[in-house]
């Protein structure tokens, strides 16, 4: 079980380091994920939670102002999001949260 005496996983990144640190989280078939943007960044990185805690990088979603935009997923995850509406959905969510 995760707590605040947790260690962040390893990429997760830092807001004191990064000056700030814009996140939002979502469930999204069943998983609760987190999504990041550093200052500056038209990336989204998406993290698994646990109990509140980020446990594990899923993925990226880039080319956020295309159609459709771009998504990268740690090989787990991939395998769990096997069909592209799936895939679109997830992407669609970041890019929502990248433009709020």
């Amino acid at each position: 079980m995760s707590g605040p005496d947790t260690p962040l996983p390893k990429g997760y990144p830092d807001p004191e380091a990064v000056g700030w640190l814009r996140t939002g989280d979502v469930e999204y078939l069943g998983l609760h994920i987190r999504m990041t943007i550093k200052p500056g960044d038209r990336i989204v990185e998406l993290w698994e939670l646990d109990d509140g805690q980020p446990v594990r990088w899923l993925g990226n979603v880039f080319r956020v102002d295309s159609e459709p935009p771009g998504l990268y997923l740690n090989h787990q995850f991939e395998q769990l999001l096997k069909s592209r509406p799936q895939r679109d959905g997830l992407a669609h969510l970041a890019v929502k949260f990248w433009k709020s």
